[in-house]
Parts: structure tokens; sequence; C-alpha cells
């Protein structure tokens, strides 16, 4: 599996960018959201890990981590970071490839 943000089309990287950012839900998982998916196609029927993202304050929280399609919980976690950094670092994942086109 490969990480879910800076990869893709621009349209696939903003809105990962927008799911991360918790400005919008994610259409199927709500307050679930991908982080690693498919290396060859990203799609979620492929399998894929997912996390529940909290914002307390200007701290962010990932916890409950899942592998889903097993529906199996991956005991780490959780995981808190400050907003201005976890925001610009999330931020700065757009356009991380050469190749913006898969």
């Amino acid at each position: 599996m490969v990480p879910a943000l800076g990869w893709g089309t621009s349209d696939n990287q903003r809105q990962m960018i927008d799911y991360f950012l918790l400005r919008q839900p994610h259409e199927h998982l709500y307050c679930r959201y991908p982080i690693l998916v498919c290396p060859l196609c990203g799609d979620e029927e492929c399998g894929f890990i997912s996390v529940k993202i909290d914002k307390e304050g200007d701290i962010v929280i990932w916890r409950d981590f899942i592998l889903e399609g097993e529906n199996k919980k991956i005991d780490i976690g959780p995981f808190y970071f400050k907003w201005d950094n976890y925001s610009t670092a999330i931020n700065n994942t757009y356009g991380l490839t050469d190749d913006n086109s898969n």
C-alpha cells in the first residue's frame, strides 16, 4: 500500500487534502479517511487502511486504524499533531510527483 496523499490526478489530490484537513467528510466513510491505498490504482475497492481523524482545539488526532475489507483493527496510535504543523504538511503533499496524470 502507498500513502493516499501526494499522487494521482490534481482533482484526487485536492479531494484527499480536503479530507485530511476536515473540510469535507469522506463520501462513504464519513469521519474515517483512507491513509494507505492500492499502489496500482488508489481505488478503495482493492483494500486500504483507514483512520478516524478528529480535531480538538488546535490538536488533530489520528486514531482507530482499520484494515478495511477485513474490518481488522490495527493496534497503533493514537497520534497527535499541532494544527499549524499538520495543515502545512498536508498541504505540502500536493504535487509531490512529477507526473500528476495518474
